[in-house]
C-alpha cells in the first residue's frame, strides 16, 4: 500500500515533521510491527509511519473483501474514526507533534526566566544568545526593569567580568610562589636567547588560541545583550539619538557603571596596534558600540568622563579620541603599497570614528553643563602639529651636567618623531640603492603580485602598530625605517641599553620579510660587525646571523618559537632585551654553569671590558663618523644628546683597561688567567678611545648640520 495513495491517510505523509528522535522505542505498538522491527530500523521513519497506520486502520484489500462478503458496499472511514486513528497516532509518536493551538513550553515562562535559562549554558551558546539579544531588545522598559529586579542583567555583567578576566592568573599560595621564585632563579644561570628545558613541552599555541578566541566570542555575545537592554531596537546608534525612555538604566546605573565593565572598556582601548585590533574587530567594535551606547544615556556619561580609579584615565577624554586616531592613520600609511584596499578595515575603521565622534561630542557637552571642581585634563592633541624652532631649543638647550630626568625629557622630544620613517632605498630600474643583506630575495619577489595580497596587508598592520608601541627612552630605543616603495624591505636601528657593555651604541640591522611571512620568520640580519672583524655577543655572529630561537635559527621550546602570531615587534623587543643584556658571557650555552663563581665572575669582567671597547669603537665612533644615511638624523641627535654620558664612559672604560693590563702583567705566569693583551693592544686602543673623546667634545648641534 503507498502511504501517499491511501484513502485512509487524512493528510499526506512527506510534509509531516516527524524526524527518526521523535519514536521513542517503549510507544512501540507490539503484534505486526515488533516482528518487523529491523526492517524498521533499516528503513528509517517513513517504515514506522506505515505500520504505525497498518495497525490503526485495515488493509484497503482486507476491507474491500471482507465488506463483499457481506454483501456490503465499500465505502470511506467515517470522519469520528478518522479522527480517533489519527489521535491513536499522535499518541503512538509521542510528544514531537502538537497542534498548533497548544502553547510553546518556553512561552508559560516569564521573560527573565527564558533568558536565565539561556546565561545558564555552559558554555554559552550562539542560538542561545542570539534569542536573549532579540528578547531583551523587543522587550518593553518594564520588562527591563523587571529583568534588572530578578538579577537578570546582575549575570549579565558578572559574565563579562569573568570573560574579560579569564586571561588573570590566581594568585598561587605562598609555597608554590617560592619555588616559582627558585624556578625562575635557576633559569636566569640558563643561557640567554637559546631556550631552556625540553624541546617536548606540552603547551599548544593552537589551543591556547581556540580557548582565547571562544572566550572573545562569548564576551561579544554578552556585550550585545547589554547593548540591547541599554538602547533597545528603536535606537539607530549611529545617528545619535536615543529612540524611547531610559528608565530602565536609570536604575541599574550605578550596577553598569562600578562593574567590570568600565575597566574592560580602559585595558582594550589602551592597545594602540593596529595589527592586534585587526585581528579581533569584531570585540572592538562592540566594545566601542558599548561606550556609545553608554553615552546616550545620561545616567551613564558620568562613568565614561571620570576615571574609574586612582591612575586610571577618562574614557572619553584620552582613550577613545587616543584610539580613533591610531585607527583612522592605518589607511594612509603606506598608501600605495597593499595593491587593493582592505575594504572590511576601512569599513571597521569607519564604524570606529563614527561610534567615537559619539562619546567624544556627548561627553564634552556634558562636562560643559556639569563642571567639576578640579581642572578637567586637556584631551591630549592628535593632530600632527609641524616642527617648529621649539624643538631647536630642545637640542641646543641641553644642559652640560648629564641629568637623567631632564635629559630623558629632551630625548623624545628629540627623537620621538624620527621612530618611524621612510627612505628610498630602491633607486632607478628598480635597483637597491643602499646596501641590504637579502638584496636577492628582494629581487626576487613581487610585493604587488595578488597572491602577496594578504603577506603585504599582515606586514602594513604590524608597521602601523609600531610608532606608538617601540620603546623610546634616554636609556634603550629602537628605530625603524621602511623603504618608500616597499614595506618588506626595513633597516633598524637599536640602541644598547644602560648598565650593559653596550650602552649608548647603536647597532644595525636588516629586515626582510620572506613569501610565505607569516608563516616564517621575518629574516634578521646583523651589520655592526666592524666589516666582520668583531663578534658582539654569543648569539651574534661577525658575519651577520643572530642566534635566537624566535627566528628559528636555534632550538627551542615550541613556546619560544616563532608562529603566525608573532610579530616583528616582538623580534626586536627579543634582540634587545635577550642579547643586549648586563652579561653576555653566560648567554653561551654551557658558560652559565660558571656564574655565581669568581672563576666565572672573572671572565665575565674581561669579557665586558672587550664588548665595552668595540661598543666605543664600532657602534659609536664608527656610526658617528660613516653611519647609514637613512639613520642620519637619529645618530646626530642620539650622540649629541648622550655625548657627556659617552664621554664618561670612554674614560672609565680606560681606567678598566690601564687596570686589567696592569694585573695580566702581574698574573701572566697563571696558566689560568686571560690577559686582555692577548686580545687588543692597549696603547693603541687608548689612542682610538682618546680620538673618540676628543670628537664628542668638539661636536656641534646637529640643527646646524641638517634639517628638522
Amino acid at each position: 500500500v503507498s502511504p501517499a495513495s491511501s484513502p485512509f491517510l487524512p493528510f499526506p505523509l512527506s510534509p509531516l515533521p516527524f524526524t527518526r528522535s521523535k519514536v521513542m522505542p517503549s510507544t512501540a505498538p507490539t503484534g505486526p510491527i515488533s516482528s518487523s522491527s529491523s526492517q524498521t530500523r533499516r528503513e528509517g521513519c517513513p517504515s514506522v509511519l506505515l505500520s504505525t497506520f497498518r495497525r490503526c486502520f485495515p488493509r484497503r484489500q482486507q476491507a474491500t473483501t471482507t465488506s463483499t462478503s457481506r454483501g456490503v458496499p465499500h465505502s470511506s472511514p467515517s470522519p469520528s474514526r478518522l479522527r480517533f486513528g489519527c489521535s491513536r497516532l499522535l499518541s503512538l509518536m509521542g510528544s514531537g507533534v502538537s497542534s498548533s493551538s497548544s502553547p510553546e513550553p518556553d512561552e508559560m515562562l516569564s521573560l527573565a526566566d527564558r533568558i536565565n535559562g539561556f546565561l545558564g549554558h555552559k558554555p554559552l551558546r550562539l542560538s542561545g544568545m542570539l534569542k536573549v539579544t532579540r528578547l531583551i531588545s523587543e522587550s518593553s522598559i518594564e520588562e527591563r526593569i523587571s529583568l534588572v529586579h530578578n538579577r537578570t542583567l546582575h549575570t549579565i555583567l558578572e559574565l563579562i567580568g569573568e570573560n574579560s578576566n579569564a586571561d588573570n592568573h590566581k594568585p598561587d599560595s605562598g609555597g608554590r610562589r617560592r619555588q616559582s621564585r627558585r624556578n625562575s632563579a635557576h633559569a636566569s644561570h640558563r643561557g640567554v636567547g637559546y631556550g631552556h628545558g625540553s624541546t617536548r613541552s606540552r603547551w599548544d599555541i593552537e589551543r591556547t588560541v581556540e580557548e582565547r578566541l571562544a572566550r572573545e566570542e562569548h564576551l561579544i555575545w554578552l556585550l550585545n545583550a547589554l547593548i540591547a537592554f541599554i538602547i533597545g531596537r528603536d535606537t539607530d546608534l549611529e545617528n545619535g539619538r536615543l529612540q524611547g525612555g531610559a528608565e530602565h538604566v536609570d536604575v541599574a546605573a550605578d550596577e553598569i557603571g562600578q562593574s567590570a565593565l568600565i575597566p574592560l572598556l580602559e585595558y582594550h582601548l589602551k592597545n594602540d596596534s593596529v595589527f592586534d585590533v585587526s585581528e579581533h574587530m569584531e570585540l572592538y567594535q562592540a566594545l566601542l558600540e558599548m561606550a556609545a551606547s553608554m553615552s546616550l544615556v545620561g545616567s551613564l556619561v558620568p562613568f565614561l568622563v571620570a576615571p574609574y580609579a586612582p591612575g586610571a584615565k577618562s574614557i572619553s577624554k584620552h582613550l577613545v579620541p587616543k584610539f580613533k586616531d591610531v585607527m583612522s592613520s592605518y589607511p594612509n600609511l603606506l598608501k600605495g603599497q597593499m595593491g587593493s584596499p582592505d575594504f572590511r578595515m576601512i569599513d571597521f575603521i569607519r564604524k570606529i570614528e563614527r561610534y567615537s565622534e559619539i562619546v567624544m561630542t556627548i561627553c564634552d557637552r556634558y562636562e560643559r553643563d556639569h563642571p567639576v571642581e578640579e581642572t578637567p585634563t586637556t584631551r591630549p592633541s592628535t593632530s600632527t602639529t609641524k616642527r617648529s624652532s621649539s624643538e631647536v631649543a630642545v637640542l641646543k638647550a641641553i644642559p652640560d651636567s648629564d641629568n637623567p630626568a631632564q635629559l630623558a625629557l629632551f630625548y623624545n622630544k628629540a627623537l620621538k618623531h624620527l621612530q618611524m620613517q621612510t627612505y628610498r632605498f630602491i633607486g632607478d630600474y628598480g635597483k637597491l640603492a643602499v646596501p641590504f643583506t637579502f638584496k636577492k630575495e628582494a629581487r626576487n619577489l613581487n610585493p604587488f603580485s595578488p597572491s602577496m595580497k594578504d603577506r603585504t596587508k599582515r606586514i602594513a598592520k604590524e608597521l602601523a602598530s609600531m610608532p606608538n608601541a617601540l620603546p623610546l627612552n634616554a636609556s634603550n630605543g629602537i628605530f625603524v625605517c621602511v623603504d618608500e616603495g616597499r614595506c618588506d624591505i626595513i633597516k633598524v636601528l637599536i640602541s644598547g641599553p644602560d648598565d650593559t657593555p653596550y650602552q649608548n651604541g647603536l647597532f644595525e640591522f636588516d629586515v626582510f620579510f620572506p613569501n610565505n611571512y607569516p608563516i616564517s620568520a621575518p629574516k634578521c640580519s646583523f651589520l655592526t660587525t666592524g666589516s666582520g672583524n668583531v663578534r658582539f655577543n654569543p648569539n651574534l655572529y661577525n658575519d651577520g646571523k643572530i642566534c635566537l630561537s624566535i627566528l628559528g635559527t636555534w632550538e627551542g621550546r615550541p613556546e619560544e618559537k616563532w608562529n603566525p602570531y608573532c610579530s616583528l615587534l616582538q623580534v626586536l623587543i627579543s634582540i634587545q632585551g635577550l642579547i643586549f643584556v648586563k652579561e653576555p658571557y653566560f648567554n653561551e650555552p654551557g658558560f652559565e654553569k660558571y656564574q655565581g663563581t669568581e672563576k666565572g665572575e672573572e671572565y665575565s669582567r674581561k669579557y665586558n671590558l672587550q664588548i665595552m671597547h668595540a661598543t666605543l669603537t664600532y657602534a659609536i665612533r664608527d656610526q658617528l663618523r660613516n653611519g647609514p644615511d637613512c639613520f642620519k638624523k637619529v645618530i646626530q641627535r642620539h650622540y649629541w644628546l648622550k655625548r657627556h654620558a659617552i664621554i664618561e664612559q670612554a674614560k672609565k672604560w680606560l681606567v678598566e683597561m690601564k687596570r686589567d693590563a696592569l694585573d695580566a702583567e702581574k698574573s701572566s705566569k697563571r696558566k689560568d688567567s686571560v690577559s686582555f693583551d692577548q686580545i687588543y693592544t692597549p696603547f693603541a686602543q687608548e689612542r682610538t678611545i682618546q680620538s673618540l673623546i676628543q670628537e664628542l667634545q668638539n661636536m656641534q648641534c646637529p640643527v646646524d648640520q641638517c634639517e628638522l
